[in-house]
């Protein structure tokens, strides 16, 4: 198996980093040979959304190119195999029969198999962690039963905003103008940051609304102060406007073949040139001598190609590190730039042989903590599995000083055995784990980013009504538009 130049691991044994990890997500080029000059389309981008745009066009009969910036498929999704044949999830994880576009592609290719996710297991060891310098403690479970209740009662006063748990406003969770035309009012709640709709509840003590504060912070990874409330109340009303549907939807089953099987069985369908490891600079339609094909796609290597149209499927965190000639509209750099803030919910994957058989979740309340929180995410051959999920604010890193520190989660301790990771908030092509959308976004930026520009296209998992951030939003996008 190939390895990628993206993400690293480390072992106690050598305790030592090491670049890039194995995954089949790396695939070959067409040979230069194989090129032509112009094309149909040119799609840009070998995520989920770039990829089922080039086989659907290549099937309909277009002359399509594939340009992807790494030297792997799968954008911010990629599985690598770590140790005896252990498949770790480094990017998006988790899908759901709630989610109609990624299922109907699973169920296409005869993955619809699932692995279950447990991260919070009835009878299961739950620590607090307060700072790097106290120790974890077992937490009592009526003491964290009692905090899951008052959790519950918050958030269900938090989305309650209209006397109906939200229903009212977002009617219809995959159609934002459909939704707008039922009920202004949310256009309005958008206006409103998390920190915002807090400030709002009545009868909220200042316990509780910090309580409210860091779990709202948890989300993306993201200061509440810069989120859209509406963004929120969208994903609450994707899981049916139900709590409990949330977790189950969002962060329960895993493609049991792995994202990175997914993403190679939709390229194996494709019929059509593609180039890997060539990070698009420039898109340019001021005209020329072929107005056949009026646009012309600039590689960092200096190679360009021609076409009818581009399909960008670039996250909207990194479009603005692409020159466009002519330059975007004004609110297009706007919502691509400031409308958004990167999500930085990095994650850190530990295998270890800690006997672990009933589960585990660790939170860690701050102290410079660089975890937020953490849960054994099942047997992998003798190992078990901990996925550590970033602290808002607080970047993941790869030096052994924090990766140690994992050993410090448990009252008994953790014996670490390897780490491996992807740290998104560092990634070029990537710029965080997803774009958040800030207060007031919908009213001033949704139109403009779905709108195209000239002959170029946006679309994936970013842009998306539905699941946005997930692979079926990539999905569902790219049919709403093309």
């Amino acid at each position: 198996m190939q390895k990628s130049e993206e993400g690293f691991t480390w072992t106690a044994k050598g305790g030592s980093v090491c670049e890039g990890l194995a995954t089949a997500a790396v695939v070959p080029s067409t040979p230069p040979s194989g090129l032509s000059f112009g094309y149909d389309v040119i799609v840009v981008g070998a995520g989920f959304a770039g990829l089922t745009a080039a086989r659907d066009l290549a099937f309909r009969g277009k002359s399509v190119l594939l340009v992807e910036a790494r030297d792997r498929i799968g954008g911010r999704c990629w599985t690598s195999e770590v140790g005896d044949d252990t498949k770790v999830e480094l990017g998006g994880t988790w899908v759901h029969w709630q989610q109609p576009h990624v299922f109907s592609e699973l169920q296409r290719y005869d993955l619809a198999n699932f692995q279950e996710t447990v991260a919070f297991p009835e009878n299961g060891e739950s620590v607090v962690k307060e700072s790097r310098s106290h120790p974890a403690r077992e937490q009592d479970p009526a003491e964290g039963q009692v905090m899951l209740e008052r959790l519950e009662e918050l958030m269900e006063k938090f989305f309650d905003v209209d006397g109906q748990g939200g229903r009212s406003v977002i009617q219809f969770p995959f159609c934002t103008a459909s939704s707008v035309e039922q009920n202004p009012d949310y256009l309005e709640l958008d206006k409103l940051s998390l920190a915002d709709r807090i400030a709002q509840l009545d009868g909220c003590s200042q316990k509780g609304r910090s309580m409210l504060s860091a779990h709202t912070a948890s989300f993306y990874g993201v200061s509440p102060e810069k989120v859209s409330f509406a963004e929120v109340l969208h994903t609450h009303a994707l899981c049916n406007f139900d709590p409990a549907m949330m977790e189950i939807a969002t962060m329960k089953y895993k493609i049991a073949r792995g994202t990175t099987a997914f993403a190679r069985a939709i390229l194996d369908d494709y019929k059509g040139t593609r180039i890997f490891g060539s990070p698009v600079t420039s898109i340019t339609q001021t005209g020329g001598e072929f107005p056949d094909y009026p646009v012309t796609v600039t590689l960092k290597d200096g190679n360009q190609f021609m076409s009818k149209f581009v399909i960008s499927t670039m996250p909207i965190n990194v479009i603005s590190s692409i020159t466009f000639d002519p330059p975007l509209s004004t609110l297009q750099r706007e919502a691509f730039s400031t409308g958004v803030t990167p999500a930085k919910s990095d994650k850190l994957l530990v295998c270890t042989s800690s006997d672990l058989k009933n589960g585990f979740n660790v939170t860690c309340e701050g102290g410079g903590m660089p975890y937020a929180s953490g849960f054994a995410d099942g047997k992998h051959g003798n190992y078990t599995l901990l996925t550590l999920l970033a602290h808002p604010g607080n970047n993941l890193d790869r030096s052994e000083e924090s990766i140690r520190l994992v050993e410090t989660l448990r009252p008994t301790g953790i014996q670490v055995d390897s780490a491996c990771g992807h740290l998104w908030s560092e990634d070029p092509y990537a710029g965080g784990v997803m774009p958040v959308r800030g207060p007031g976004f919908l009213q001033k930026y949704h139109d403009a980013i779905r709108r195209p520009h000239g002959q170029v296209y946006f679309c994936g998992s970013d842009f998306a009504d539905g699941w946005r951030g997930f692979i079926s939003g990539a999905l569902r996008r790219r049919l709403s538009s093309h």
